[in-house]
């Protein structure tokens, strides 16, 4: 075979390899890299396109080194050897920081039940967080993150998805293995977790909180916290607290959503320490969700010291459709506590019940009482309730009172409870929304009148309502009227 034959065979054999996509070491733009080894050793020669220490093998720390040398998106895959739990114990320094966009994908690993890598630092000296995420859109799905000192997960970049993660326990194990924080965002328009049970993060056990947005830095917004099970076993059956709260909202976050409007994106945020979920940010909407209940929404996992505690800012807890409405039971305390002056939070179409204090507090030091033509400021305006005089199961008609500020429109909103089951200062809960009424008061801040329920009632049930006024400021429930 002459030099040109010869040239043009190998240039043939190069296109074929090319072309076939034949299994290479080497790495370029959106390229995947692959995990064999549970060792943390260095990557030999970060950017020349292999992930390998200088023994040949592709760790983790490796491959993190080698993505975040290269250009484009990468995806870091799992290939270890054997079935079962895999564990990644980091002894030496922090993995690197995340800093080029990754795909870092533990559900890849064969022969697994995912999650089951694991990602420990149980051993590592200092304050540290297992992973930081400091570029954008990276994902982060199907791994057990124990035992860091500081932060599970921290996210500092923006449009960052994380999914499919167990962060503060390993199921199984016996021994508490928590996260300082369980994980922590500062950038915007992260995804926590997603429609479905394959999207579903587990966040319980860390000695904090389970999330916390803002808590060190940052003004993010737009982040999303949906279908997580947050202070709770992996199966949503029985609490396993994160030791403050389950979701706390920091002062310069804004806009973020916890929940949806449909049951893939529900959360069950229950068994927190301390309450479900703190906000004190601007635009926190709270919809869908299960708070205090198991994953079934039918059994008590309650939180220690209240469903949601709204500290400062607006929110909307719940909405004016039914996919929209929580859950709020079983708390050991308030379902909802409202504190701060500038508060100002609607609070419309929730299911409530069995909360060990009330329903809905404003100021959260039991009953407010009304008052003439409403003049207070404080949280929610300390809105006034309406005042329910009688409830006719058979016609479904309610006879209401309502005194509040002059001229004004309100949403009068109407419940039921189960007989003997209003909270045990006759104000409130309300476990079912059974319609609305919209009034507006007179001169003297007089609405009285009738009001057609939209679901019927039973004779004995407990009825009672909920004020909202045109600003979106709900108000406390009013006096239970047992329907006849």
């Amino acid at each position: 075979m002459n030099k040109i034959h010869i040239l043009r065979f190998l240039v043939v054999t190069m296109l074929v390899l090319a072309l076939t996509g034949l299994p290479t070491n080497h790495a370029s733009a959106s390229t995947t890299l692959v995990v064999r080894s549970v060792n943390e050793g260095n990557d030999a020669n970060p950017g020349d396109g292999v992930c390998a220490t200088s023994g040949g093998s592709c760790t983790l720390r490796a491959a993190i080194q080698e993505a975040n040398a290269l250009a484009g998106d990468d995806t870091i895959t799992f290939n270890l050897p054997g079935a079962g739990i895999h564990v990644i114990s980091i002894t030496s320094d922090p993995l690197p920081i995340i800093t080029d966009t990754l795909n870092l994908d533990g559900t890849s690993q064969p022969n697994c039940t995912v999650p089951c890598i694991v990602l420990s630092g149980a051993n590592l000296a200092g304050s540290n967080s297992g992973l930081v995420l400091a570029s954008d859109n990276n994902i982060v799905k199907g791994f057990i993150i124990t035992s860091w000192s500081f932060d599970g997960i921290a996210i500092n970049g923006n449009g960052n998805a994380v999914q499919a993660n167990h962060i503060g326990f390993w199921s199984g194990n016996p021994t508490l293995l928590p996260n300082g924080y369980g994980i922590e965002i500062r950038g915007s328009n992260n995804l926590i977790g997603g429609s479905g049970a394959a999207a579903r993060n587990v966040i319980s056990g860390n000695t904090y909180t389970g999330i916390a947005i803002a808590r060190s830095g940052g003004t993010p917004s737009g982040n999303m916290i949906q279908g997580n099970y947050i202070g709770t076993t992996e199966d949503g059956t029985a609490p396993l607290a994160n030791g403050e709260s389950g979701v706390v909202v920091y002062l310069s976050a804004s806009n973020t959503l916890i929940g949806g409007g449909t049951a893939g994106v529900r959360n069950v945020i229950s068994g927190n320490n301390w309450e479900g979920i703190d906000s004190a940010a601007p635009g926190t909407r709270i919809q869908g969700n299960y708070i205090g209940t198991n994953a079934a929404g039918a059994g008590g996992v309650g939180n220690a010291l209240g469903g949601i505690l709204i500290v400062a800012g607006n929110a909307i807890i719940g909405g004016g459709a039914a996919a929209t409405s929580n859950v709020i039971a079983y708390n050991n305390g308030k379902g909802v506590a409202i504190v701060g002056n500038t508060s100002r939070v609607n609070m419309r179409r929730n299911s409530f019940y069995s909360n060990s204090a009330l329903g809905i507090d404003l100021g959260n030091f039991g009953m407010t009482p009304n008052d003439p033509l409403d003049p207070d400021n404080g949280p929610n305006g300390y809105q006034n309730f309406p005042v329910i005089t009688s409830a006719a199961s058979g016609t479904r008609v309610i006879a209401v009172t309502f005194r509040s500020k002059a001229g004004q429109p309100y949403k009068l909103d109407f419940y039921s409870s189960p007989a003997h089951t209003c909270d045990p200062s006759n104000y409130g809960e309300g476990k079912k929304w059974i319609g609305t009424a919209n009034v507006t008061t007179n001169v003297n801040g007089l609405w009285t009148g009738t009001v057609t329920a939209s679901f019927g009632f039973l004779y004995g049930e407990a009825i009672t309502a909920t004020a909202t006024d045109g600003a979106g400021r709900t108000s406390e429930f009013g006096a239970c009227r047992n329907a006849r």
